[in-house]
């Protein structure tokens, strides 16, 4: 399993760094690139995510 690299993830509802939320991913054709938020900022705009980012080591999975 490939270790993630800790760069800051960007809100794109906001100028604050530290998004823990996936929003959306953009076609191939568009780059693929995953769009990131805050977890408040995608619900104040009733945003559901696609997946949320958590710092918590998962029970029985080596690091």
């Amino acid at each position: 399993m490939a270790t993630r690299t800790r760069r800051p993830r960007h809100c794109t509802y906001c100028p604050e760094p530290g998004a823990d939320v996936c929003v959306r991913s953009q076609r191939d054709e568009e780059g693929g690139a995953h769009i990131y938020a805050h977890r408040a900022c995608a619900e104040a705009r009733g945003k559901i995510p696609l997946y949320v980012f958590t710092e918590e080591q998962p029970t029985g999975v080596a690091p």
